[in-house]
């Protein structure tokens, strides 16, 4: 059972930060390529800290863009993912890392010239590392009041979510509203996707683990449909 789920969670993890490349370093444009796209290229580097923020309120727009909570949000998911595989994880040890995949990311978009170079991308990128372990510290604590639940039972739920948000969001991103030509094929996607997750991490958990999965994925599912 333990293997099981645990080589389940190693491929939630790989598909991770392959979306996490995908996202930062290609930003869709070998998709966009194929769909009969320009590939875009981008040689622009900003190493002033917060200079997106004082360029905003230049302008008069909010100080935080979209595309800053974004980034922030897209590397939640790494602060819970060190702490899970980290037993007796330390905080500057995950912030450091979290600094090195993004300085990794921001030198491959330097190199391949497919995004902006900022260094306020290490900043944010690095606050949403840190809300992830706040994030994976609450479901240790929830863990720890209520015993029916494992800590790594919410973590393992709780990462089945991001696949079928990112289906939508890709679908929703590249075809707008052609996107509903997709649903039949989406919800069947997600549907397989339900089975995959339930054989390889969820079908050992406890009754009550079932329920809290089945209800997230229920939102989930209900969301990707609301976005296409």
């Amino acid at each position: 059972m333990k293997s099981r789920r645990k080589h389940g969670f190693q491929f939630m993890t790989i598909l991770y930060f392959l979306i996490v490349f995908c996202m930062c370093v290609s930003r869709f444009n070998v998709i966009m390529t194929i769909m009969g796209g320009q590939l875009t290229r981008v040689e622009e580097i900003n190493l002033l800290p917060f200079h997106s923020i004082r360029e905003n309120l230049k302008y008069g727009r909010s100080p935080v863009s979209w595309d800053m909570l974004y980034n922030m949000v897209m590397f939640v998911p790494f602060g819970v993912i060190y702490c899970y595989y980290q037993k007796n994880f330390r905080v500057y040890k995950a912030v450091g890392m979290s600094c090195l995949t993004t300085f990794f990311i921001e030198s491959a978009q330097l190199v391949l010239k497919t995004g902006v170079v900022d260094i306020d991308d290490l900043i944010v990128n690095t606050l949403g590392s840190l809300t992830g372990i706040v994030v994976y510290v609450i479901l240790q604590q929830i863990s720890f009041k209520n015993q029916k639940f494992e800590i790594h039972e919410l973590i393992d739920i709780s990462a089945t979510m991001l696949p079928p948000m990112f289906i939508a969001f890709i679908a929703e991103m590249f075809l707008g509203d052609g996107s509903l030509k997709l649903l039949p094929v989406h919800c069947v996607v997600l549907l397989c996707y339900g089975i995959f997750v339930y054989v390889f991490l969820i079908r050992d958990f406890t009754r009550k683990a079932k329920v809290y999965y089945l209800a997230c994925y229920v939102g989930a599912f209900y969301l990707s449909r609301v976005l296409l």
